[in-house]
């Protein structure tokens, strides 16, 4: 088999799991949701925000409901011993991360096309700048944060406190990137021209270049078991 070949057969095998189980799926959306919900009820309901709360309050959402389906990637793979039987495949542990990372992303993805919509419904009323702008902007913040994630996983997926490790981990990595995403978003609300955002999208895309080459260079020592 090709990489190219591998990758997707590991990509479909954790999609298709994800997609029948629905576990993460649900309870990344859920979450998020919720977290949209109480920030309205805490703004006031039916009150307008501007564009930088608005951001702010998005991101929040979609970060903090993300981290629940990063601690599930690798998780699984420990529970039932599956992680040797992977290193020892012909796959190799560059092609494992590509693949993980790609189903962190699709469910980070799929997870925004519930939070998205729902976000433009409770705070969405004065925004010029409506869902599509924000594309590509999630499709970054998605690329870099998967592939970080991922590492991370990784990496605290066989200790006892995996919940608590990811986030502390994994936070401190991505403020970079969800500082540029919240200033980003907030133009893109308010209908900036692209040219705008060049200074918030051109170091996203760094941002996420080097996550993801960080993540492949360094994801053969997080994974090996002793």
């Amino acid at each position: 088999m090709s990489s190219l070949q591998q990758i997707s057969f590991l990509l479909k095998k954790d999609l298709r799991i994800e997609l029948r189980k629905k576990e993460s799926l649900v309870s990344m959306a859920f979450f998020g949701a919720l977290i949209l919900v109480i920030m309205n009820i805490a703004a006031g309901i039916g009150k307008s925000v501007d564009v930088e709360s608005g951001a702010g309050i998005l991101w929040v959402a979609v970060i903090f409901s993300s981290i629940l389906g990063l601690g599930r990637v690798f998780a699984r793979e420990k529970e039932h011993g599956c992680v040797a039987a992977l290193l020892i495949s012909p796959i190799s542990p560059g092609e494992i991360f590509i693949a993980k990372a790609l189903v962190n992303f699709s469910l980070m993805f799929l997870s925004q096309l519930i939070l998205v919509p729902l976000f433009y419904v409770l705070f969405g009323a004065n925004f010029r700048g409506g869902p599509l702008t924000l594309l590509p902007i999630l499709l970054l913040v998605n690329l870099g944060f998967s592939a970080a994630g991922t590492l991370v996983s990784a990496i605290s997926a066989g200790t006892r406190r995996n919940e608590v490790l990811l986030p502390i981990l994994l936070f401190p990595l991505i403020l970079p990137l969800i500082a540029l995403a919240v200033k980003a978003t907030a133009g893109a609300l308010d209908a900036r021209p692209i040219s705008d955002l060049l200074g918030q999208l051109e170091p996203m895309i760094a941002f996420s270049l080097i996550y993801s080459a960080a993540g492949y260079l360094l994801f053969p020592f997080s994974i090996k078991e002793d």
